[in-house]
């Protein structure tokens, strides 16, 4: 008996906290994002959504929420990477921004 209500605890807290990364990143759909780490000039902004949006949200990718504003261009971004080789994602509130920032560095290529 008592493992069963172990068991059930690890389960309803790691189901929790899958559902918590997905809910507290879900401010990303809608977005625009392009990644930083392909070449600007030949890379295009995308509307965080469908593929996009499930791999942003995805445990392969670590998402850092805090709105930054260190861009060439000056506008707030977010961020998500996944991992020091793979693709890292600057995501704008709107897709101006995103063209804007992508501009930007394709410009200082």
């Amino acid at each position: 008996m008592l493992m069963k209500r172990f068991s059930l605890t690890m389960f309803t807290m790691f189901s929790c906290s899958v559902l918590a990364h997905a809910g507290a990143l879900d401010v990303l759909k809608g977005k625009y994002a392009f990644d930083w780490h392909a070449n600007p000039a030949e890379t295009k902004c995308l509307k965080v959504a469908g593929k996009l949006l499930s791999d942003l949200t995805s445990k392969r990718f670590h998402c850092d929420m805090t709105l930054k504003t260190n861009s060439s261009s000056g506008v707030g971004l977010r961020n998500c990477s996944a991992g020091a080789n793979g693709k890292e994602y600057l995501i704008f509130d709107t897709k101006h921004d995103c063209e804007e920032e992508r501009q930007s560095q394709a410009a200082n290529e």
